[in-house]
Protein backbone atom coordinates (compact mmCIF):
# COMPACT_ATOMS: atom_id res chain seq x y z
CA UNK A 1 0.00 0.00 0.00
CA UNK A 2 1.44 3.60 -0.90
CA UNK A 3 -0.10 7.08 0.44
CA UNK A 4 0.57 9.80 -1.47
CA UNK A 5 2.49 11.80 0.96
CA UNK A 6 2.03 14.87 -1.16
CA UNK A 7 -1.25 15.57 -0.34
CA UNK A 8 -0.51 16.89 3.39
CA UNK A 9 2.93 17.51 2.82
CA UNK A 10 2.58 21.32 4.39
CA UNK A 11 1.05 20.31 7.16
CA UNK A 12 3.52 17.37 7.60
CA UNK A 13 5.90 20.07 7.24
CA UNK A 14 4.58 22.22 9.82
CA UNK A 15 4.07 20.15 12.10
CA UNK A 16 7.14 18.68 12.21
CA UNK A 17 8.93 22.29 12.26
CA UNK A 18 6.38 22.46 15.80
CA UNK A 19 7.05 19.12 17.10
CA UNK A 20 11.30 19.86 16.91
CA UNK A 21 10.37 23.00 18.61
CA UNK A 22 8.70 21.71 21.63
CA UNK A 23 11.47 18.93 22.01
CA UNK A 24 14.35 21.59 21.49
CA UNK A 25 12.75 24.66 22.60
CA UNK A 26 11.71 24.19 25.70
CA UNK A 27 15.23 21.72 26.57
CA UNK A 28 16.91 24.96 25.68
CA UNK A 29 15.05 27.26 28.18
CA UNK A 30 15.08 25.20 31.19
CA UNK A 31 17.80 23.20 31.63
CA UNK A 32 20.07 26.13 33.00
CA UNK A 33 20.59 28.10 36.15
CA UNK A 34 17.48 30.04 35.72
CA UNK A 35 15.31 26.29 35.69
CA UNK A 36 16.63 23.15 36.40
CA UNK A 37 20.08 23.34 38.13
CA UNK A 38 18.38 26.87 39.75
CA UNK A 39 20.27 26.42 43.61
CA UNK A 40 17.07 28.54 44.71
CA UNK A 41 14.58 26.07 43.35
CA UNK A 42 13.64 23.33 45.72
CA UNK A 43 14.60 19.83 44.62
CA UNK A 44 11.33 18.42 43.58
CA UNK A 45 10.52 22.02 41.39
CA UNK A 46 13.48 21.05 39.93
CA UNK A 47 12.72 17.34 39.07
CA UNK A 48 8.92 18.84 37.97
CA UNK A 49 10.91 20.67 35.20
CA UNK A 50 13.34 17.72 34.21
CA UNK A 51 9.89 15.75 33.72
CA UNK A 52 8.08 17.97 32.08
CA UNK A 53 10.63 18.92 29.44
CA UNK A 54 11.36 15.46 28.68
CA UNK A 55 7.99 14.28 28.72
CA UNK A 56 7.37 17.13 25.65
CA UNK A 57 10.72 16.05 24.10
CA UNK A 58 9.54 12.40 24.29
CA UNK A 59 5.91 13.24 22.60
CA UNK A 60 7.73 14.96 19.98
CA UNK A 61 9.85 12.39 19.28
CA UNK A 62 6.48 10.58 19.12
CA UNK A 63 4.68 12.60 17.28
CA UNK A 64 7.64 12.70 14.27
CA UNK A 65 7.18 8.83 13.63
CA UNK A 66 3.15 9.63 13.15
CA UNK A 67 4.30 12.18 11.35
CA UNK A 68 6.21 10.24 8.72
CA UNK A 69 5.40 6.96 9.09
CA UNK A 70 2.10 5.61 7.47
CA UNK A 71 0.58 3.27 9.82
CA UNK A 72 -3.20 3.69 8.76
CA UNK A 73 -5.29 3.79 5.36
CA UNK A 74 -6.72 7.18 6.55
CA UNK A 75 -3.66 8.97 6.94
CA UNK A 76 -4.65 12.61 7.85
CA UNK A 77 -6.24 10.77 10.90
CA UNK A 78 -2.22 10.51 12.01
CA UNK A 79 -1.86 14.06 11.45
CA UNK A 80 -5.16 15.44 13.09
CA UNK A 81 -3.94 13.16 16.33
CA UNK A 82 -0.59 14.74 16.18
CA UNK A 83 -2.46 18.16 16.15
CA UNK A 84 -4.17 17.11 19.02
CA UNK A 85 -1.01 16.49 20.80
CA UNK A 86 0.48 19.44 20.17
CA UNK A 87 -2.47 21.54 20.99
CA UNK A 88 -2.65 19.48 24.15
CA UNK A 89 1.02 20.89 25.19
CA UNK A 90 0.08 24.25 23.84
CA UNK A 91 -3.30 25.28 25.36
CA UNK A 92 -2.40 24.77 29.07
CA UNK A 93 0.43 26.98 28.54
CA UNK A 94 -2.80 29.50 28.49
CA UNK A 95 -4.88 28.06 31.13
CA UNK A 96 -1.53 28.54 33.35
CA UNK A 97 -1.19 31.69 32.39
CA UNK A 98 -4.58 32.56 33.49
CA UNK A 99 -4.38 30.66 36.99
CA UNK A 100 -0.50 32.24 37.96
CA UNK A 101 -2.44 34.44 40.46
CA UNK A 102 -3.76 31.46 42.65
CA UNK A 103 0.08 29.85 42.78
CA UNK A 104 2.01 33.03 42.36
CA UNK A 105 3.82 32.42 39.03
CA UNK A 106 5.40 34.33 36.65
CA UNK A 107 5.75 33.96 33.07
CA UNK A 108 9.69 34.01 32.69
CA UNK A 109 12.33 33.99 35.82
CA UNK A 110 14.46 37.44 36.34
CA UNK A 111 17.69 35.90 35.47
CA UNK A 112 15.60 34.57 32.50
CA UNK A 113 15.13 35.40 28.86
CA UNK A 114 14.78 38.93 27.98
CA UNK A 115 11.25 40.02 26.55
CA UNK A 116 11.47 40.88 22.77
CA UNK A 117 11.54 44.40 22.20
CA UNK A 118 8.96 45.96 18.84
CA UNK A 119 9.13 49.56 18.01
CA UNK A 120 5.71 50.50 15.89
CA UNK A 121 5.36 53.60 14.82
CA UNK A 122 7.47 55.15 17.86
CA UNK A 123 6.17 53.40 20.32
CA UNK A 124 8.06 50.56 22.17
CA UNK A 125 6.15 47.07 23.17
CA UNK A 126 7.67 44.40 25.52
CA UNK A 127 6.31 40.91 24.66
CA UNK A 128 7.41 37.80 27.06
CA UNK A 129 9.52 35.76 24.98
CA UNK A 130 7.10 32.68 25.98
CA UNK A 131 3.88 34.29 25.28
CA UNK A 132 5.12 34.95 21.94
CA UNK A 133 6.70 31.50 21.32
CA UNK A 134 3.72 29.80 22.44
CA UNK A 135 1.51 31.82 20.32
CA UNK A 136 3.57 31.60 17.06
CA UNK A 137 3.82 27.73 17.68
CA UNK A 138 0.12 27.61 18.06
CA UNK A 139 -0.74 29.50 14.66
CA UNK A 140 1.57 27.43 13.10
CA UNK A 141 -0.21 24.16 14.08
CA UNK A 142 -3.28 25.71 13.41
CA UNK A 143 -2.29 26.80 9.85
CA UNK A 144 -1.38 22.98 9.57
CA UNK A 145 -4.86 22.01 10.98
CA UNK A 146 -6.09 23.94 8.32
CA UNK A 147 -4.52 22.57 5.55
CA UNK A 148 -5.34 18.91 6.23
CA UNK A 149 -6.82 17.40 3.27
CA UNK A 150 -8.20 13.77 3.33
CA UNK A 151 -5.59 11.16 2.19
CA UNK A 152 -5.99 9.03 -0.69
CA UNK A 153 -5.03 5.53 -0.62
CA UNK A 154 -3.14 3.57 -4.03
CA UNK A 155 -3.09 0.08 -3.68
CA UNK A 156 0.00 -1.37 -4.83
Amino acid sequence: MEILFEQNMLPRILMTITAIGLAFGPAIADFNKTHATNPLWPPHARFHVVWQVITNSALSLFMLYLLWTPLIEQYDLQLKLVAIVQFTILVPVYITIACMGLFGGALKDVNGLRPFVFNIGGRIWEVDTNAFNFTLTIAVVSIAVITIQSSVVLAV
